[in-house]
């Protein structure tokens, strides 16, 4: 069962109509499950729909099966504003009544369009969304650096995909960001940054919670505690394993990952002894965990490809069971 492939069920069950759709977060609100994700309209190369006019969708379904599309959550914003480009990816909260939606955002100017920042939209309905007056919220300083250029090994930096959680013990909000650190080395340099706040509304960075110095991108974190421990998800591409690092595990793998510790600050220890938990990362990519009601997760990721050809859809849903050091997929 360990690091299982799953195949049998990577079918598509939802794609927005006339649009491409990749990296999707989700939000559960009674017997609703949410989805908001990235779409593009279809280009003749499907993998440079980074880098049109990307905006956020929704949809909501009750069985993570059947989706009934909603009105578009966000845009990008016109003129020179700091995310007139494209939207990248995010996550959504309840607080006091209110939704936040966290969010990643791009400029259309060469001189910065690699350069990410993060944003905040507030609804009071997850429907109608409106950013901050304040935005950006947050960008790489201190511990953390973004600039304009790709690496050695062709890698953009990294400042995105925030994941906002409640942390009971410490009475704050955690914001976990996918992103590198301030120093010398600008390859396999990948970190998860941290960022708290007492109320969601002003944030403070404090020091990286997971930088092993052996990926150049981890993407889409996303934090879980269960029995006593916490388990740091996150995606990536094998070719972002540093070299060492691969020899060492025997081999690199695209895909879900997750690292777990008795504490959140650390120290993490790789899951399944190497830290892989679904290497089908060249077919489904950005895997996110729901829980259900037996102790369990359910697992939706999006399509890259299916029967061949590029999909950009959300996959139907599958089960994962976390267990001490294992995550696995159930039943594979």
């Amino acid at each position: 069962m360990e690091n299982a492939m799953i195949t049998s069920d990577m079918k598509d069950t939802y794609g927005p109509r006339g649009k491409l759709l990749w990296d999707s977060w989700f939000y559960q609100k009674g017997e609703d499950i949410h989805v908001f994700y990235l779409q593009a309209n279809p280009t003749d190369n499907p993998y440079l729909k980074h880098d049109v006019v990307v905006s956020i969708g929704h949809a909501v379904s009750k069985d993570f099966a059947n989706w009934t599309e909603l009105p578009t959550a966000l845009e990008p914003g016109r003129g020179g504003v700091w995310d007139n480009l494209a939207l990248w990816t995010g996550c959504v909260i309840e607080r006091e009544g209110r939704y936040f939606m966290f969010y990643t955002g791009r400029n259309s100017d060469p001189s910065k369009m690699w350069i990410q920042k993060i944003g905040v939209a507030e609804s009071p309905d997850l429907i109608h969304w409106e950013k901050g007056s304040q935005n950006p919220i947050l960008e790489a300083i201190d511990w953390y650096a973004i600039d304009n250029y790709k690496n050695k090994i062709g890698k953009i930096g990294s400042w995105r995909d925030p994941f906002v959680f409640y942390h009971k013990e410490r009475n704050e909000y955690c914001m976990t960001i996918s992103a590198r650190l301030n120093g010398k080395e600008t390859e396999y340099n990948a970190c998860v940054a941290l960022a708290v706040s007492p109320d969601v509304s002003g944030w403070k960075l404090e020091p990286p919670v997971f930088s092993p110095g052996i990926y150049d991108e981890i993407e889409c974190t996303q934090v879980i505690e269960q029995d006593g421990l916490w388990y740091l998800f996150f995606s990536t591409h094998a070719e972002n394993y540093k070299p060492d690092f691969a020899k060492q595990i025997g081999g690199q793998y695209s895909g879900l990952h997750c690292y777990y510790a008795k504490e959140f600050l650390g120290p993490y220890f790789p899951v399944n002894g190497n830290g892989v938990v679904l290497p089908n990362g060249n077919q489904m990519y950005d895997v996110r965990l729901i829980p259900d009601k037996g102790g369990d997760y359910y697992a939706l990721g999006w399509l890259k490809t299916e029967q061949g050809k590029y999909s950009g859809k959300i996959s139907s849903p599958f089960k994962m069971r976390i267990n001490g050091d294992k995550v696995v997929a159930v039943g594979a």
